[in-house]
């Protein structure tokens, strides 16, 4: 498990495909975290191509209580502290200042219908900077 340092940005991997995508890095309580999707990066959700900042099509508006994050886009990028569902947040392409509310693993996914990530496909590579 990696402790990022003041200051030295981190990359991973977020994989649409995966329902958690575990990233071995460890966020600690009360230090202050900047996270972002740099450039133009894309996933897909079956055939829709979307960035980390996720998608809206009306015609999916009856689905959308469905989502992990049923307030948030779908395939928007959101991460959690550990698996358990409770520490989630939106991060999109950007997130200029996320303080973490406890310590544990950072995990993150595409938000998507839980049944539906075998039709997800794509990567997108996130910074992760420590920044107190």
């Amino acid at each position: 498990m990696t402790k990022l340092q003041i200051g030295s940005p981190s990359e991973t991997i977020i994989d649409a495909h995966k329902y958690w995508n575990a990233t071995g890095i460890f966020l600690e309580i009360g230090a202050t975290y900047k996270f972002e999707v740099q450039g133009e990066q894309f996933w897909y959700d079956a055939k829709i191509r979307s960035d980390a900042d996720g998608y809206t099509k009306p015609w999916l508006s009856w689905a959308e209580m469905f989502r992990r994050k049923p307030n948030e886009n779908w395939f928007s990028l959101i991460g959690n502290i550990g698996q358990s569902g409770e520490q989630e947040f939106l991060i999109g392409k950007k997130l200029e200042r996320y303080k973490a509310s406890s310590s544990g693993e950072f995990f993150c996914y595409a938000n998507d219908v839980p049944i539906m990530y075998f039709n997800n496909r794509g990567t997108l590579i996130l910074t992760i900077t420590r920044l107190s």
